[in-house]
C-alpha cells in the first residue's frame, strides 16, 4: 500500500503544474471576476423577462427573487455558483489528456525510466498508476479546487447580501451544494468510464510513440475511419468513437424522452436524481459500453508489455 501512495504522490508532484495549478489559476481568475461583477452591479435588472428598475445592489435583487420563488431562489443560487465557478472543470479535459499523452514518453525521453526500472516496482504497477492518476485522482482534486471555490463564492455573497439588506442565508444552500458535488462527480466518473479506451490508448501511444505522440494519437484513428468510408461506404468505426466521445448521451436523451426544464428545480431534479438513474441504466445496458472496456483493457495490457521492453 504504502508503495502506491509513493507513486500516487510522485504522479501528482510531477505532473502539479495541470493537476494543481491550473485549477488553483482558474479558480482565482473566477472568484476575481464574481468579485468585479458584484462591486459593478447596476441599477437595472431583468427578472422573467420584465425590466425591474430600482434595484440598485445584489441585495435588492435577491429579496425580489425570494419573494418571487421563494423555494426556488436556493437552486438557482447552486446552479449560479457552479456556472460561476466550472471554470476548471472545461480545463481538466485537456490536463487529462496531455497527461496521460505523455506518462511514459517522457520517461523514455529523458532516460529516467532506467532510475524507474532500478526500483522494486513493477512494469504493471507504474502503467496502472499512470493511469489511474489523470482520470480519478485529478478529478478529485480539481473538484476539491471547485468546491473550495464555491465555498469562498458563497461567504463572500452572504457576506454581501448581509450588508446590502437582503436574505443573507439564502445565499449558503450547502445540502444542495453537497448534494450537486456528489452527482456531478458520478456523472463526470460515468463518462470517464465511456471514454477508458480513448484514454488507454493515449497511454499506449505514450508507450510506443519515439516522437509526435500527439500526430500519432489522432492519426490512426482518422486513417481508419477514412478507410471504412471511402472502401466500404460505412461509418462503423466513427459510430462507435463518437459515442464512446459523449454519443452515448444520445442513447440516454432517448431513455428520458425529450426533455424543456422550465424551473431550477427541474433542472436540479434531472441532474440530480433522473439523469444520474438513467445514465447507469444505459451504460450498464450497452454492449458499446462493455466493447469499449475490453478494448481499453487490451491496450493497457499493451503498454504494459511495451514498457517492459523499453530501454
Amino acid at each position: 500500500m504504502n508503495i502506491y501512495k509513493a507513486l500516487v504522490k510522485r504522479e501528482i508532484l510531477e505532473g502539479k503544474n495541470g493537476f494543481i495549478r491550473v485549477p488553483l489559476i482558474l479558480s482565482a481568475i473566477a472568484l476575481a471576476f464574481l468579485i468585479f461583477s458584484a462591486i459593478g452591479f447596476g441599477n437595472v435588472i431583468y427578472i422573467d423577462g420584465m425590466e425591474r428598475e430600482g434595484i440598485e445592489n445584489v441585495g435588492d435583487a435577491v429579496s425580489i427573487l425570494q419573494e418571487k420563488e421563494p423555494e426556488g431562489l436556493p437552486l438557482a443560487v447552486t446552479m449560479m455558483y457552479w456556472f460561476t465557478t466550472s471554470l476548471p472543470w472545461v480545463a481538466l479535459p485537456f490536463v487529462i489528456f496531455f497527461s496521460l499523452l505523455g506518462s511514459l514518453y517522457e520517461e523514455r525521453r529523458d532516460r529516467s525510466i532506467l532510475f524507474w526500472k532500478s526500483m522494486p516496482i513493477a512494469d504493471w504497477q507504474e502503467v496502472l498508476i499512470k493511469l489511474f492518476v489523470p482520470i480519478f485522482i485529478a478529478p478529485l482534486i480539481f473538484l476539491g479546487v471547485i468546491i473550495a471555490a464555491q465555498l469562498a463564492v458563497a461567504i463572500f455573497m452572504t457576506i454581501v447580501v448581509l450588508f446590502q439588506g437582503g436574505p443573507a442565508l439564502e445565499m449558503l444552500p450547502l445540502g444542495y451544494m453537497i448534494t450537486t458535488w456528489f452527482a456531478f462527480l458520478g456523472h463526470y466518473l460515468l463518462g470517464m468510464l465511456w471514454m477508458l479506451p480513448f484514454l488507454a490508448w493515449l497511454l499506449l501511444v505514450s508507450a510506443f510513440s519515439g516522437r509526435m505522440p500527439f500526430l500519432w494519437a489522432i492519426l490512426p484513428p482518422g486513417i481508419l475511419v477514412a478507410i471504412e468510408g471511402i472502401f466500404f461506404k460505412s461509418a462503423s468505426i466513427a459510430k462507435w468513437i463518437s459515442i464512446h466521445l459523449g454519443g452515448w448521451r444520445i442513447m440516454l436523451e432517448d431513455k428520458l424522452g425529450q426533455v424543456n426544464p422550465d424551473t431550477p428545480r427541474e433542472v436540479f431534479d434531472i441532474i440530480v436524481s433522473g439523469s444520474l438513474a438513467a445514465s447507469l441504466s444505459v451504460t450498464f445496458s450497452s454492449i458499446y459500453f462493455w466493447t469499449g472496456l475490453v478494448i481499453a483493457a487490451a491496450f493497457v495490457y499493451a503498454a504494459i508489455e511495451m514498457r517492459k521492453r523499453a530501454i
